[in-house]
């Protein structure tokens, strides 16, 4: 029997990715590294808020989450085509397009990462890309499939439904033009931090004569 697919299980597997890179910039420790850090926890924390409240949504409206019967929302015939297109934001800002908040806040982890732990960074840049890749396929299997006839028509999304949704993807497009609104918050907190790692000691080890 296949296994059935979970959109909320989805998201939530792509933010383990996010961590990873928040991880990455704690072990430089670099005073730009850890103001990418910061940064990525805060657009992190507001993409996946913006990304479970609309799968709350959809659930709500459709009646269930399994990637294999939700296809086509975009269309108008399932009335849900504005939820559709933010969650389409949402997707982008979590795979990092430029223009949104995760971008800035992921570039900034791999400059001051990349003198530290160069490989490393590099891999984290692949896995950007794979992250990308992965929205996409979600995103034209939920938004974009072929409509079936088994349900026409969804109930319609109420005003106080949609709030949210609308103020958390301003919020991702203004810190995404503006990111020095983020970036100013946490620098003096994150150069702090630096200040007060104790620097690592270089450890003499004995040369052994060979006879």
């Amino acid at each position: 029997m296949r296994k059935k697919k979970d959109i909320k299980r989805m998201v939530a597997y792509s933010s383990i990715g996010h961590m990873g890179y928040i991880l990455l910039a704690a072990a430089a420790s670099t005073p730009l590294a850890l103001v990418g850090a910061v940064a990525q926890m805060f657009s992190h924390g507001i993409i996946l808020a913006i990304l479970f409240h609309l799968v709350g949504v959809v659930e709500a409206k459709v009646g269930t989450r399994e990637l294999d019967k939700l296809n086509g929302l975009m269309s108008p015939v399932r009335d849900l085509p504005f939820i559709s297109a933010l969650l389409v934001l949402g997707e982008m800002a979590s795979a990092r397009i430029p223009g949104m908040t995760g971008f800035i806040a992921e570039f900034i982890v791999f400059q001051g990462s990349f003198s530290v732990f160069p490989i490393p960074t590099l891999l984290c840049v692949i896995a950007t890309g794979l992250t990308a890749v992965y929205f996409v396929i979600l995103l034209n299997r939920t938004c974009f499939g072929k409509l079936d006839n088994n349900l026409a028509y969804y109930a319609k999304v109420l005003w106080h439904e949609k709030m949210p949704a609308l103020f958390l993807a301003a919020l991702i497009l203004f810190l995404g033009i503006q990111p020095t609104w983020l970036v100013r918050w946490s620098e003096p907190t994150t150069t702090a931090m630096v200040a007060a790692i104790p620097p690592v000691e270089r450890v003499n080890i004995p040369q052994i004569a060979l006879k």
